[in-house]
């Protein structure tokens, strides 16, 4: 394999192989989301905040989706709580965390998340993990991510 090919397979995004129609909205509806996709584009962030700051109804989804689409592997800790998460958002999130292999924390405390779709989230969660936990009630996931030089647990 050339370093063109190995390199354009680490920067793929997974998500397109997830959401293969889906395109990125090209501008957020509010100056703070804009603010976040721009500094996703142009640094090394490591935290991603959007705590009460996602809209609600329709807008969520593509809104919470383009975000995703945007992070990148140095995004280390994402924060979603006091948001009104939409039941598709919710859904989106749970897939989310099948393709999702950066991550160490995910923040969902007052989201709007049903428990069944925190269960499913968290069950996806826990399948890329070295170590694992939950905090707040179960509602904050900390990951440790796996490395070659670690033994599977059995």
């Amino acid at each position: 394999m050339s370093d063109d090919e190995s390199e354009e397979e680490e920067m793929r995004n997974p998500l397109a192989d997830l959401w293969p129609d889906f395109e990125p909205l090209a501008e957020m509806p509010t100056s703070r989301l804009q603010d976040v996709v721009r500094n996703l584009t142009e640094k090394q962030l490591s935290v991603v905040n959007l705590d009460a700051c996602l809209p609600t109804g329709e807008q969520c989804l593509p809104v919470l989706q383009s975000i995703l689409f945007a992070l990148t592997s140095s995004v280390k800790t994402l924060s979603l709580r006091f948001n009104m998460l939409s039941h598709e958002a919710c859904q989106m999130l749970v897939e989310w965390a099948t393709v999702d292999e950066n991550m160490q924390m995910v923040y969902l405390h007052m989201s709007n998340m049903e428990e069944k779709h925190r269960a499913q989230f968290e069950a996806n969660w826990r399948k890329k993990l070295s170590s694992q936990r939950t905090d707040n009630n179960g509602w904050t996931f900390i990951r440790v991510v796996k490395t070659d030089e670690e033994p599977e647990s059995e």
